[in-house]
């Protein structure tokens, strides 16, 4: 068996060979179903984000009406309307 004396010859047949590598991963891929692209990485970090902020929106309003019945409370308590009379 002889050896290829061409150098060109080894640089097509690995890129014939990087070619088709990249050709059936792209077929496994396809068949998978579940392709992860920079684009869902954004809208996964933007929901999460729209969540965070919902929560913290969500606390802020319990927070406040929560302060309010103490001062409510507070304000009925220095002027006398919860004693009975």
């Amino acid at each position: 068996m002889a050896l290829v004396r061409d150098p060109a010859f080894w640089r097509r047949f690995s890129r014939a060979i990087h070619l088709d590598e990249e050709a059936k991963a792209s077929k496994m891929e396809n068949k998978s179903g579940v392709i992860y692209s920079d684009d869902w990485i954004l809208k996964q970090r933007k929901k999460r984000r729209r969540w965070i902020c919902c929560g913290f929106l969500i606390f802020a309003a319990f927070a406040i009406v929560v302060a309010g019945a103490v001062v409510v409370l507070w304000w009925f308590h220095s002027h006398n309307w919860l004693r009975k009379s």
